[in-house]
């Protein structure tokens, strides 16, 4: 975003330049790893609703 906002050129340390790529993409991986480990949650619950449910956790 700091790039982008200065006219796509980096104007902070060099060092962070991979931190900031890692963080992005990272980021954007995970969101999406998470979003189909929930959806397969939610599937294997609605396939085999006995077998799952002696394993859910009550919510905190």
């Amino acid at each position: 975003m700091a790039e982008a906002a200065a006219g796509l050129e980096w104007r902070l340390p060099a060092a962070l330049c991979p931190v900031a790529n890692f963080c992005f993409y990272s980021s954007m991986y995970l969101s999406s790893l998470f979003l189909a480990a929930l959806g397969a949650r939610r599937y294997l619950g609605a396939v085999f609703p006995l077998r799952l449910r002696g394993r859910r956790r009550p919510g905190r």
